[in-house]
């Protein structure tokens, strides 16, 4: 989940839901951040725990590269993306 800027501290009500992990983006550096479900808090994690495959810098590149080609073509490259990394299994 990608959380929105806002002022109300949505952690603790995600925690409560349970979600697992939470991604934050500032606008310049994305953040893994997973539920540590003794303390019901979350913690900064190195790699998202849905996709442990997934180089965290990709992302980023892919939202500013929005900005320049447009969605469409950005989702076409992540598509495409996403073809190659099945094709050789990783």
């Amino acid at each position: 989940m990608i959380l929105p800027s806002g002022s109300l501290d949505k952690l603790p009500i995600y925690a409560a839901l349970g979600v697992a992990e939470i991604w934050r983006y500032d606008g310049q550096v994305l953040r893994f951040y997973g539920l540590n479900e003794e303390s019901k808090s979350y913690q900064e994690i190195s790699q998202s725990l849905a996709f442990p495959w997934l180089d965290i810098s990709l992302i980023p590149q892919w939202l500013e590269q929005r900005l320049i080609i447009g969605e469409t073509a950005v989702l076409k490259q992540v598509r495409q993306w996403a073809i190659e990394q099945k094709k050789y299994n990783i």
